[in-house]
């Protein structure tokens, strides 16, 4: 494995989990929730939402530190796992890309997160 690869995943993943976080509360989470219609009308509706968004960033960050770990210390890395963390991003990404027909910001870094994840197998 490459630890070079390793380490750009890693701080690809973190820069994405706090991107992902700040803005998408800015400019999805609070529009969204100040609609107040249908589902969103309950309070528990409205905090599942922000709660699952924030949740996944926070996810994110746990990947990076798996990264990280990995680059840091190759005989302890599991490749399978650092193959199934860059073969999810890379299906994620390329999957936002064809479904938002490139217009979501999202699909690069996630397909360079698992480009990177597996190029560091190779």
């Amino acid at each position: 494995m490459t630890s070079t690869f390793l380490w750009l995943a890693a701080v690809l993943t973190l820069a994405t989990a706090l991107l992902h976080s700040v803005f998408g509360e800015r400019r999805l989470i609070t529009p969204l929730l100040s609609l107040n219609e249908g589902v969103l009308q309950t309070d528990r509706t409205r905090k599942l939402v922000r709660f699952s968004w924030h949740a996944t960033s926070l996810l994110w960050i746990v990947i990076a530190y798996v990264l990280a770990s990995a680059a840091r210390n190759f005989s302890a890395a599991d490749p399978f796992l650092i193959g199934l963390i860059g073969t999810t991003h890379l299906a994620v990404g390329l999957f936002d890309l064809v479904m938002t027909k490139g217009k979501h910001v999202g699909w690069p870094p996630l397909t360079l997160i698992g480009v990177f994840s597996l190029l560091a197998l190779i």
